[in-house]
């Protein structure tokens, strides 16, 4: 069977998707993006690639329709797979190909289209012209019946998992030692430097927590646009010692920082099933998330810690019952683990994404 990926992002979630399918399909990625492909994807051994940047960064649905077509026609899939909806999806639905799996990513169905007439009937139009639809959690698939009136049926929701032989706890003065890191109580933060991820908060939040300790680190594990406001930030509040961005690191060393941490938090003012929360599940992290529909579907005061989203006490005040009750993190680890094993296998969870193939191939 041959699939045509579609995607304008290039990063660790469509490796996730890439690395599995090119073993069982024949798989072209066609990638329109400013952003360059990580070394992940490049290195998928049988992948068929071509990345092409868009004269107009975010909309290469303005200057890429004939691009799209011919590569469409000369590939000839049997089934066209595309994400981000309204940035690359619209392709599809635009040149009306069949069948079309179109996989929002979160963003792009839980607020974006809100925020924009243009951006919203373009998701419209892929929802009515699309066969399939998946997606990582049940809040997005209400939002998207409710908003776009797809029936149930054809929405399959499920969490697009982890590799857990890659994401399991290890010894954290052994990470601890291979990462040179003090041994501090160590928050990791690894989502994108955007503002949808509320950085700000973040930021301030832990400037408040450690304002009277010595012995507190934030680990950010993440680049984007906002890394110059996050060294800024550091710089004039004299929190070199405290605070560490590292920037990102492949996807294989990302466990040994896990857990040479105590905690992970996200700050995010919106999401789906996030993959790193995920992942700090598997490595038996005590978490705090936001109060984001899609993420207490997994995080709940039974394994983590919720605040409300746009508040930087509410980053505090968490940071300090962690800090203070150790336990907690203990107890919270260890149902953590045993959730990602239940819920989060991404070898089980890709078996889904297989029937829906074969259903849509028939």
């Amino acid at each position: 069977m041959k699939i045509l990926y579609l995607t304008s992002n290039g990063g660790i979630h469509d490796y996730r998707f890439l690395y599995k399918l090119a073993i069982d399909y024949q798989v072209l990625l066609l990638h329109y993006s400013a952003r360059e492909l990580i070394g992940e994807i490049k290195n998928i051994k049988g992948l068929e690639i071509i990345s092409k940047k868009p004269l107009v960064k975010t909309r290469p649905f303005w200057t890429e329709k004939k691009h799209f077509k011919n590569i469409y026609n000369k590939f000839k899939p049997d089934i066209v797979h595309t994400g981000y909806v309204w940035q690359v999806g619209i392709l599809a639905a635009h040149m009306n190909v069949h069948p079309h799996l179109s996989m929002p990513w979160g963003s792009d169905i839980l607020f974006e289209p809100d925020n924009s007439n243009s951006i919203k009937e373009k998701v419209r139009r892929v929802m009515l012209q699309c066969d399939h639809v998946q997606c990582d959690a049940q809040f997005v698939k209400q939002k998207i019946v409710h908003d776009y009136g797809l029936p149930a049926s054809k929405i399959t929701v499920f969490p697009w998992g982890i590799d857990l032989n890659l994401f399991q706890p290890s010894d954290k003065q052994e990470s601890r030692q291979k990462t040179k890191m003090d041994n501090k109580f160590t928050i990791i933060f690894n989502r994108n430097l955007e503002p949808v991820y509320g950085i700000r908060y973040l930021l301030e939040g832990f400037k408040d927590f450690a304002k009277d300790k010595n012995d507190v680190l934030l680990l950010i594990i993440s680049d984007g646009s906002l890394k110059k406001n996050v060294n800024k930030f550091i710089s004039i509040n004299n929190l070199e010692d405290k605070m560490k961005l590292i920037g990102r690191v492949s996807n294989k060393e990302l466990p040994v920082y896990l857990n040479a941490s105590d905690i992970y938090i996200s700050t995010s003012l919106s999401d789906g099933s996030s993959l790193s929360l995920l992942e700090a599940l598997a490595c038996g992290k005590g978490v705090i998330v936001s109060d984001v529909p899609a993420i207490q579907e997994w995080v709940t005061e039974q394994n983590g810690l919720v605040i409300n989203r746009k508040d930087a006490t509410a980053v505090s005040i968490a940071l300090n019952t962690y800090y203070n009750q150790r336990d907690l993190i203990e107890k919270h680890g260890q149902k953590n683990i045993l959730l990602a094993h239940e819920k989060a296998d991404w070898d089980k969870n890709y078996l889904e994404l297989k029937k829906i193939y074969k259903q849509l191939a028939t």
